[in-house]
Formats: structure tokens, C-alpha cells, sequence
């Protein structure tokens, strides 16, 4: 019971360094992401609103958004498709309507309502925010 110690590498530099670079990165962005994270579970705790949520909770009349089942928003400004497929080389992202969607790590913008193909790798997974979003200077 309680927390055992398994006595394996478990620090961000145990796994070599093209894996440290990706462990530091992301753990920048977390650090990066804190005050908008704490907004968002502010918010969770006033009104209920869960920080993860899928797209049709912010986007209800978008059909689309009730078909995307594989991606979701972290609070209203940013939405996240995971990759689920290793060695993937691209996904299918589903960009609700009614926005300009900013691609976070090319700056490209989207016409929203449409599925976009976006590359991904190792070091990059799809994450959109919605144009003037001022989430956007953090993330990049």
C-alpha cells in the first residue's frame, strides 16, 4: 500500500538526451501554461465547467463538434488532438466554426469549421488556438 519506490530512472535526463529534450520542453510549457491552467480550474470550481472538455461543450450548434471524438479543448483557448498512432506523420483536425484557428506551432491560420491536415511528429502534436487568443504568446 502507499507509494512504493521502484528504483528505476525516473528523472527527465534518465532516458537520454533527444528525450530530454522533449521532457524539458513540454515541462516549460506546463510552466508556461500555469496561470491559464489556474484559470481555468478557477472557473471549474465556480461554474463547473471542467477544464477538458470535448468540442461540443464550448461549440454546441457546430455539428462537427459533436463528431470529434479523438480531440478536445483545455479551457476555451485551446484545442488539443492528440496523436494516438505511433509513427504517425499527420493527423485529421476538426477546426469548430465561427473562428480563425491559429496553428500554435506554424502561426498559419485556419478557416474554422473544416478538418485540416497538420504533420506531426515526436516533437509536435496539433494544438490550435482561436485567433487574438492571448494564450497564443504563452504556448509559442
Amino acid at each position: 500500500t502507499g507509494y512504493a519506490m521502484t528504483g528505476g530512472p525516473n528523472e527527465a535526463w534518465s532516458y537520454g538526451a533527444a528525450a530530454y529534450e522533449r521532457i524539458a520542453a513540454a515541462m516549460r510549457l506546463r510552466e508556461r501554461l500555469r496561470p491559464y491552467i489556474h484559470d481555468q480550474m478557477r472557473v471549474a470550481a465556480r461554474q463547473g465547467t471542467p477544464p477538458m472538455r470535448p468540442l461540443f461543450v464550448d461549440f454546441p450548434d457546430d455539428p462537427g463538434a459533436w463528431l470529434a471524438e479523438d480531440q478536445f479543448t483545455l479551457g476555451p483557448d485551446l484545442l488539443i488532438a492528440p496523436v494516438l498512432e505511433p509513427g504517425a506523420t499527420g493527423r485529421d483536425v476538426y477546426l469548430p466554426a465561427g473562428r480563425t484557428w491559429v496553428d500554435v506551432a506554424t502561426g498559419e491560420r485556419q478557416a474554422g469549421g473544416r478538418t485540416v491536415k497538420v504533420p506531426v511528429s515526436l516533437d509536435r502534436i496539433p494544438v490550435f488556438s482561436p485567433e487574438g487568443a492571448k494564450v497564443l504568446d504563452v504556448v509559442r
